[in-house]
């Protein structure tokens, strides 16, 4: 972290890095579920869904990968640790084998969705009012993905056929 950037921040800056580890966190154990849905999805959504579930996993590791970046930059280290991330993660149990249909994994998609838009609209708020417009900024861009990808999520639930 710049000297600049530690005068504006000073103290408040391992809260930041607290909460960006919390989201890494989250990012990592969402991009894992997407992905291993994404490789043993059964049913009908093997053949229509499975590949944009992986998509989308590819999508959650880019937004790791720029939380990863800027707790770097705060002079912290993104957890390394997948029990780390269990324990700091918001969005509760995942077990990915447990959502194997396309209409179950979906449902649960949609939960940890919402926690994410819930968790990044906090986080911006936490920033702004620390003063911290970079990660005000990072926070607010990811939103939008979140947004759009829980928005998708529950139309293409929403359009399943069998109910």
């Amino acid at each position: 972290m710049g000297r600049t950037e530690k005068k504006i921040l000073g103290k408040n800056a391992q809260v930041i890095i607290d909460t960006l580890k919390r989201a890494y966190s989250d990012e990592m154990r969402i991009f894992h579920y997407f992905w291993y849905v994404g490789i043993n999805m059964e049913g009908i959504g093997l053949v229509t869904y499975a590949q944009a579930l992986k998509t989308q996993a590819t999508g959650e590791l880019m937004h790791a990968e720029l939380l990863a970046n800027r707790i770097s930059e705060l002079g912290g280290r993104a957890p390394s640790n997948p029990t780390e991330w269990e324990k700091l993660s918001t969005i509760g149990t995942l077990d990915p084998a447990k959502h194997l249909t396309l209409r179950s994994a979906l449902e649960r998609a949609v939960k940890f969705e919402g926690k994410a838009v819930e968790n990044y609209n906090a986080l911006a708020k936490k920033a702004l009012e620390l003063g911290d417009f970079v990660t005000y900024n990072l926070a607010t861009t990811v939103l939008a993905d979140e947004v759009k990808d829980e928005q998708h999520t529950e139309d293409v639930l929403n359009s399943l056929e069998v109910k």
